[in-house]
């Protein structure tokens, strides 16, 4: 009779790799897939699709930004409109992050002097209004959907007027 390795404790680690060429199987395991490679730059303006293009790897200069991520603070700027958009246009300086806080401040002002208006309004005037406000609740949410989702979403015209004061020419 043949004598084995003596029995291991079930709660001891193994002593011996659990892979690699000296495994039983006797291949090492295959190495990870490469990465998908970027998408290709928009031939008609030259940047990558979806807005800002990512900052290069050779690119020492990070602009200075509030210690998140581009797409959480882009959402959180929505949060409560013009406030939370003003924070973030005074202490992120990520060009897509700017975008999106003027773009909240633009919107929170114009959906504020609307509420603000509202009472004043008479009769179908007042219920029109309240529509338009029921519309920018709605519009919103899909803001702030689009903002964490890190997408450049841009209304038509408050986004070219936010790309502006963002820094960014309007294309």
């Amino acid at each position: 009779m043949t004598e084995g390795p003596p029995p291991r404790d079930p709660w001891e680690p193994p002593r011996e790799p659990l892979g690699g060429p000296d495994a039983p199987g006797g291949q090492a395991p295959p190495p990870p897939p490469a990465p998908p490679p970027p998408p290709a730059a928009d031939p008609q303006w030259g940047r990558q699709p979806g807005g800002y293009p990512p900052p290069q790897r050779g690119d020492q200069r990070q602009p200075a930004g509030s210690g998140m991520s581009e797409n959480v603070a882009s959402g959180l700027s929505y949060v409560l409109t013009w406030l939370t958009g003003l924070i973030f246009v005074l202490i992120d300086k990520r060009p897509e992050v700017r975008f999106h806080a003027m773009q909240s401040i633009a919107y929170g002002v114009i959906w504020s002097l609307i509420a603000i208006v509202r009472p004043y309004m008479p009769g179908p005037i007042g219920a029109l209004f309240g529509l338009v406000l029921f519309a920018f609740f709605i519009g919103w949410i899909v803001l702030m959907i689009q903002g964490f989702q890190g997408r450049h979403f841009k209304l038509p015209v408050i986004g070219d007027f936010a790309e502006q004061q963002a820094g960014r020419p309007s294309l």
